[in-house]
């Protein structure tokens, strides 16, 4: 196999790269790394081959996606501000088409795209929506509108061009490995560690293992049927057992108040506006204000049965990732 990678330096590639690495059957992995972006030392192991591109020049793709025999598309943006409209729509949609468009040139044999439970439809009743939901996020929710869109290039190409595609949408990703301490669910760790968990929001969400999401990309790269898609879900929980979980494992007290989530787009509404320093994303939005409320759960029957995948204990991914939280940032002083 030869393997290219987009967005291999993030959560999910950090995870997922080692594990390509121990399989014998890849001859060569490459990563797809935007010219910016500055790479901790020992982030990738020399073996890997680091190319230079963005997502968003469809030349440079297409250059990557040559002679690979296999692409596997995580790099994505996420984001709930309104003034990330832009970008959004131009990771999401326009790169994941130059990606569709270098596989479809370069003739590769298989492409794993990871989308978000986001790009399908939910029920606001808390029924768990499956692969065949209708979309119908609101369209001020361009993170989910452009995810939407981007996998939609990706069947159709699969559908009308022949393709050789199997898309995965994974829920809220938790667990150990994440490198980026400032990440949502990081930032809840260090809370729990800090002292106690004081509220909640009220609504809930569906959430995968990181290791259960990296697992099921690698059996993608030979199983899973042609143009279907297949929802990642290792547990569907309110977002007051997550503050439960948090509190059992890091040993701290938890009240799970859970706040009214028209308060939270009302604050989310003014922290937007008001931005902040060095233009670091506000710790809430209005658009996740209104989300908060929201029971958004899934199933993940399908991808159990095609891909014989039993998933990790919730209590056992929250443990691990506070484990790993503490070892990697809070003994460096970070």
């Amino acid at each position: 196999m030869k393997i290219l990678v987009t967005g291999a330096t993030g959560f999910v590639g950090s995870v997922l790269m080692p594990r390509l690495l121990r399989r014998p059957e890849v001859g060569e992995l490459s990563v797809l790394v935007p010219p910016e972006e500055k790479l901790p030392p020992n982030r990738l192991p020399g073996k890997v081959r680091i190319l230079r591109a963005d997502i968003r020049d469809r030349a440079a793709v297409a250059e990557a996606c040559r002679g690979r025999s296999h692409v596997l598309h995580l790099a994505g943006c996420i984001s709930y501000r309104r003034r990330d409209r832009g970008l959004l729509w131009a990771v999401n949609h326009v790169g994941t088409a130059n990606v569709v468009e270098g596989c479809l040139a370069g003739r590769v044999r298989r492409l794993v795209h990871v989308s978000s439970v986001g790009a399908v439809g939910f029920h606001r009743d808390g029924r768990p929506a499956d692969e065949n939901t209708p979309f119908n996020w609101p369209k001020n929710f361009d993170y989910m509108a452009s995810k939407h869109a981007g996998q939609q290039v990706v069947e159709d190409a699969a559908r009308q061009r022949g393709l050789p595609a199997v898309i995965l949408n994974p829920a809220s990703i938790m667990g150990p490995g994440d490198p980026n301490p400032d990440t949502p669910h990081n930032r809840l760790y260090l809370m729990a560690c800090r002292g106690a968990l004081i509220g909640s929001f009220s609504g809930g969400l569906s959430v995968v293992d990181v290791r259960d999401l990296a697992a099921l990309i690698e059996r993608a790269l030979d199983a899973g049927r042609v143009g279907e898609k297949y929802l990642a879900v290792g547990a569907n929980v309110e977002y007051a057992d997550v503050v439960r979980a948090l509190g059992r494992a890091a040993g701290r007290r938890a009240a799970p108040l859970k706040i009214p989530a028209p308060l939270l787009a009302a604050a989310g509404a003014v922290l937007e506006a008001a931005g902040r320093p060095g233009g670091r994303p506000p710790l809430l939005t209005r658009s996740y204000g209104l989300l908060s409320g929201w029971h958004v759960y899934h199933s993940n029957a399908k991808s159990r049965e095609e891909f014989g995948r039993d998933y990790t204990d919730f209590e056992t991914t929250v443990r691990d990732g506070l484990d790993f939280y503490r070892r990697t940032f809070l003994n460096r002083g970070t």
